[in-house]
């Protein structure tokens, strides 16, 4: 992709090869394994917001309350460290040294 700030436009190259069996990119083994590896980190994701959630509309013992925002936010951790998102990994690991704190010295 070229962006001339001249005239505002944007070009966008792409390959018009024809796929062979040697040329095909879908059939790719490493693009499966990134695919995966996407999926795994979206849901790890998901299920980190989940269960930082949970204890906001459920009563729980502290013990619990503890476990869930620590894996919750652990899993949040792990998904911005892998997409390079310094700004939530600074608040989850203050959530998640908060909350070792908050639960074992307070």
């Amino acid at each position: 992709m070229e962006f001339n700030s001249n005239q505002n436009i944007v070009t966008i190259h792409t390959n018009n090869t024809h796929n062979t069996d040697s040329n095909n990119q879908n059939n790719n083994p490493d693009n499966y394994s990134v695919t995966y590896k996407t999926y795994i980190s979206e849901g790890l994701g998901w299920v980190g917001s989940i269960l930082v959630l949970i204890p906001y509309v459920s009563p729980f013992s502290k013990t619990i309350d503890f476990i869930l925002n620590t894996l919750g936010a652990s899993g949040l951790f792990v998904v911005c460290v892998a997409s390079k998102q310094y700004q939530s990994i600074v608040i989850n690991a203050a959530w998640i040294v908060g909350g070792i704190y908050k639960y074992f010295f307070s």
